[in-house]
């Protein structure tokens, strides 16, 4: 009979230690709650410790937070090290590229610095336990292990890959890939496109959808450097006929050398991250063979995880051996090996199958392509007023067939990247709310088409949506709201206090007082393209749109309109005589007064601070100077800002 241990309760469980996972839990126990990290594996880190050493990320600017944080930190290793000058810190690129041990003690350091944080790898989920369609509590066993342990949370967070834990709870989600007229998305569904510089959609592209899931593989950590090496080996099940395709390409100049197979990128230390290669028909990737991989089972899975592995070591040993190929490819392709020195315990071979896409959730929000690209009317992607991250990598998908015999020297179906129409974007809280489902957060598997997720899924995006998802779960405790009730701008002002980013802007500091208010507005729509020009004087339309905006938004307070006048005289102060017919029209007077002056945003801050928050009024100015849109930014955020953190305080005495 199985034996329970009963319930050990905790504020914050977060199932799968991914780099997502990684940063809710700090980011709870970071706001004092008691949290609980499992992972079902060995190791933490997820595929960021298990060989993608290159974040994709195009730049740090687009990201914050724990992200950044994290770079930060790999960047310091590098230079307290070997120097400051040396080449590993040169490639690291500002933290963004390291080895894959180096990325795991980074993690450690981190989780083990949060006295408040338990991490437990080798654990996994056996069952869940619903109240009122509320998730309450987990079964959790030790893997291949007894006893069954109960554990309760309040709040609980799905980081893994696969969305295995919201699966578990009953929540409804989608996986393959939807039709380009489900969402109205143009590159949706069955489609060929030519991956060089011309992005060519070829026939064949009918944009019908299916339940085909783009492909998996595993990230190498090979290396040149003979010394540091360990020798590729032929596996048991090894089948020849996988690669014997590239022995026509390497015949015709399609392929010259292994790095046309292989995309062969350098990270610190004469390694690299070596992923599949956009190009090459038959590199890394396995498409086709991980249809069951979601649904199987423990066994389905590792069998799955299995023959991928086999498949990308016999690539590798047909590369250096087969003697079908040249002599000069097969010596070239044999100076690379596994790094001697990374994942030793699995014989050098990366331990986590890059599971590029797992389920995805049916979520209050669903992101698509559209979200991602430029809004109609707009310089910039769509506004999302509940905006918790940003995004900054191009739309793509790998394969989800193998090479077919028509058009096969030029594309592989499922294969796109849209780098030159995906622009960096918002990310709504909606996208990890599940619909109709409380207790559960969901910042991996997010609330997204294929297309959708074909951008949200990356490592440094994953990071910043649990990290809010931890914050958000803070605060629904606090609070005692459910999370898909929490106010927005409360979830804002923390996530911007903590240095996220929220909304992008190319001119601007996001991490300074005024770059910050500017992001709150920009998700509020108060900017509809990516500058800010916060230094510009602001015009009264401009200014009155920001203060609509904060008005009228969920969760807005009623903040009052500005002046409709700068000619208010002081209290007690005559204003006779005065007659308006021999005055200047209203209409033609702004016209030609454009911009906010001085004495209008005076007067406006008087009643605003007043009334919203009690402050003490500030001197009046007489001046007629300009006001800009950083200081009108930063002023009104700071009232709005003032008068939640307030009424929060406010809330909390009466809650006791």
């Amino acid at each position: 009979m199985e034996k329970i241990i009963m319930s050990q309760d905790y504020d914050i469980i977060v199932y799968g230690a991914t780099p997502g996972g990684i940063a809710a839990a700090i980011s709870t126990a970071r706001k004092g709650r008691r949290t609980l990290l499992l992972e079902p594996s060995a190791y933490i880190g997820g595929m960021m410790t298990s060989g993608l050493g290159r974040t994709d990320i195009d730049d740090l600017k687009a990201s914050g937070a724990i992200y950044r944080e994290f770079a930060d930190k790999v960047l310091k290793h590098y230079s307290e090290s070997y120097g400051l000058h040396s080449s590993q810190v040169k490639d690291c690129n500002k933290g963004m590229y390291f080895e894959p041990s180096v990325a795991r003690m980074i993690f450690w350091e981190m989780t083990n610095a949060e006295q408040l944080l338990e991490v437990k790898c080798e654990h996994e989920i056996a069952s869940v336990a619903m109240e009122d369609n509320r998730l309450t509590a987990i079964r959790v066993k030790a893997i291949n292990q007894l006893p069954v342990l109960h554990r309760s949370a309040s709040v609980f967070i799905d980081c893994t890959y696969e969305g295995d834990l919201a699966a578990m709870a009953g929540v409804p989600y989608w996986s393959g890939r939807e039709s380009r007229d489900a969402w109205n998305e143009e590159y949706a569904g069955k489609i060929y496109m030519n991956f060089d510089e011309t992005k060519g959609v070829l026939p064949g592209s009918t944009g019908v959808g299916d339940h085909r899931i783009q492909a998996y593989n595993y990230r190498l950590c090979l290396t040149d450097m003979q010394d540091r090496k360990a020798a590729v080996t032929k596996p048991n099940t090894y089948r020849r006929e996988d690669y014997i395709s590239l022995v026509e390409d390497v015949a015709a100049s399609r392929v010259n050398s292994i790095r046309d197979v292989l995309n062969i990128l350098p990270v610190p230390n004469g390694k690299t991250d070596a992923n599949n290669h956009h190009y090459c028909m038959c590199s890394s990737d396995l498409p086709d063979e991980n249809g069951d991989y979601l649904e199987g089972s423990g066994e389905v899975r590792k069998s799955i995880a299995a023959r991928h592995r086999t498949y990308l070591q016999g690539l590798l040993w047909f590369l250096q051996n087969d003697e079908a190929l040249p002599a000069s490819f097969r010596i070239d392709a044999g100076r690379w090996g596994y790094a001697a020195d990374e994942f030793v315990d699995t014989d050098y071979f990366p331990p986590q199958i890059y599971v590029r896409e797992g389920r995805r959730i049916h979520g209050e929000y669903v992101f698509t392509e559209n979200d991602a690209r430029l809004a109609p009317g707009m310089g910039r992607s769509p506004i999302h007023y509940d905006s918790i991250a940003t995004g900054a990598y191009a739309i793509d998908s790998h394969a989800v067939r193998k090479r077919e015999p028509e058009g096969k020297d030029i594309a592989l179906e499922g294969f796109l990247g849209l780098g030159w129409l995906t622009e960096i974007y918002q990310i709504p809280y909606g996208v990890m709310v599940p619909r109709q489902m409380e207790g559960l957060l969901v910042p991996v598997a997010v609330s997204a088409t294929h297309m959708g997720f074909g951008t949200i899924r990356m490592e440094p995006c994953w990071m910043q949506l649990g990290y809010a998802a931890g914050i958000a779960a803070d605060i629904s405790i606090e609070s005692k709201l459910p999370l898909r009730e929490i106010p927005i701008d409360l979830l804002q002002d923390e996530l911007l206090d903590h240095n996220q980013l929220i909304t992008f802007f190319e001119d601007i500091d996001p991490l300074s007082d005024e770059g910050k208010a500017i992001q709150y507005f920009g998700a509020k729509g108060g900017f509809t393209t990516y500058k800010a020009e916060s230094d510009r004087p602001i015009r009264i339309h401009e200014a009155s749109g920001i203060l609509a905006k904060a008005r009228s938004l969920p969760g807005g307070q009623r903040m009052p309109v500005l002046p409709a006048t700068d000619r208010l005289l002081p209290t007690g102060t005559d204003m006779g005589p005065r007659f308006h017919n021999s005055e200047i029209s209203p209409e033609v007077y702004w016209k030609e007064q454009p911009y906010l002056n001085r004495v209008t945003y005076t007067n406006w801050l008087r009643v605003a601070t007043t009334q919203l928050c009690g402050e003490a009024l500030p001197d009046r100015f007489e001046e007629r100077e300009d006001v800009s849109i950083g200081e009108f930014c930063n002023r009104v955020y700071a009232i709005l800002k003032n008068q939640r953190k307030s009424s929060q305080a406010n809330a909390a005495k009466g809650r006791r």
